[in-house]
């Protein structure tokens, strides 16, 4: 059997048929956005399958971060190119995408006939707060593999400093953090500090979805529907997160083709199903144009993840011994740990609208961190749950609301 040389353990390479069954079924669970899915794919393929390391996973997701485009997508992809090769990073990139993508051009393809649909709030209003909690876990199991030093950790606070009250760049925080750690020289394990959580800030709740049809296009407006995908798969540092800002500029400020009301519904709804969190691209190209939209968006906003990862994995995967290239890395994911505590903060007005929303998180949390259980296993079950609620409160009728 193939073996793999990893962190000085010499660990056997996972056979073909449980690799490419895993990330089959990961494809239709994968909910809650980068954070959550992180900690799936941390779950499985370090806790659970022991196909890497922790510290190497650590050292990937650092390496995701600074690449433009969904950090969760890539991380797929490259787990999948260690595992499998080639094929294993393409097929593990193509299911991460493809079930969300079909769903969310369902749900978009509702929004656009029928306007809002009251069914969807009431699923949103369980899915949203458990989604918190599955987000809540990921970030102290993260934040455990990723700041392993005091440095470390005042590093991540800096970056969250940074960026909270200074409103610094995300990529610069990035940066200036792996630039840090390189020039402090310190990364290697100390006693574990503790993770700091600051207060929640309540930031409104999100407006009614509108109703819009979709257009058709001429052979030049697809040429510029194209370039405002393709530029927010080329060029969004930062994640989804940035990817959100570039498209903003292109469909809303630029070419005034939805609101921005329009697209923040689609980025909501993006949270609550199965894949990236860039989905919304998708969400945004069938209100644009339809299906052809949806899949002319969907492929040109996730290809350059595709083109970068398998691309420059090998290269990585060479340099990734060297001193300098390990400290850089521990300092990127620890500015990464502030991020996703930032993006933790940003969410949860939207989650917490009652004390019975914050029970839901809770258990959600609690079933992960002191249960134990498989994060896919919970996501499904908040689906689940979500679903069951917005069934009952149809039964109803009016006298549910």
């Amino acid at each position: 059997m193939d073996r793999m040389q990893d962190e000085g353990t010499r660990i056997a390479a996972p056979e073909a048929e449980g690799v490419f069954r895993y990330f089959f079924r990961l494809g239709f669970v994968n909910i809650g956005g980068p954070v959550a899915q992180l900690a799936m794919m941390y779950d499985h393929a370090v806790d659970r399958a022991h196909w890497i390391t922790r510290e190497r996973f650590v050292r990937i997701m650092g390496v995701c971060h600074i690449l433009p485009g969904p950090e969760a997508l890539q991380l797929a992809i490259y787990v999948g190119y260690l595992t499998r090769g080639i094929r294993g990073g393409v097929f593990a990139g193509v299911m991460f995408v493809l079930p969300g993508a079909v769903l969310i051009t369902i749900l978009a393809a509702l929004y656009a006939a029928f306007g809002a649909l009251r069914s969807v709030d009431d699923a949103l209003y369980v899915l949203k707060p458990a989604v918190l909690g599955i987000i809540a876990a990921g970030l102290l199991r993260i934040g455990r593999a990723a700041l392993t030093s005091w440095t470390l950790a005042l590093i991540a606070t800096a970056a969250l400093t940074g960026m909270r009250l200074l409103g610094v760049d995300v990529i610069l925080i990035l940066f200036a953090a792996g630039v840090a750690a390189l020039l402090v020289g310190s990364a290697k394990p100390e006693t574990r500090p503790a993770l700091a959580v600051g207060p929640l800030l309540w930031l409104g709740s999100t407006p009614a979805l509108p109703w819009l049809a979709p257009v058709a296009f001429t052979l030049a407006e697809w040429v510029d529907v194209a370039w405002v995908f393709l530029r927010t798969g080329l060029f969004s540092f930062g994640g989804a997160y940035g990817s959100l800002a570039l498209l903003t500029r292109g469909v809303v400020t630029e070419h005034e083709w939805l609101t921005s009301a329009q697209l923040l519904d689609g980025v909501a709804l993006s949270i609550a199903t199965p894949g990236p969190f860039m989905l919304f691209a998708t969400w945004a190209g069938y209100l644009i144009a339809g299906v052809p939209g949806a899949a002319a968006a969907t492929v040109l906003v996730f290809l350059p993840s595709f083109v970068l990862v398998l691309a420059a994995a090998g290269r990585i995967e060479r340099m990734r011994e060297r001193p300098a290239v390990r400290r850089f890395l521990a300092g990127v994911s620890a500015g990464v740990v502030a991020v996703i505590l930032l993006v933790t903060l940003d969410l949860a007005p939207a989650a917490f609208v009652d004390p019975l929303a914050g029970a839901i998180a809770l258990v959600a949390f609690s079933l992960i961190v002191i249960a134990k259980r498989d994060v896919a296993l919970v996501s499904v079950l908040s689906m689940g749950a979500g679903i069951a609620h917005a069934l009952l409160r149809l039964a109803l009728g009016p006298a549910a609301y």
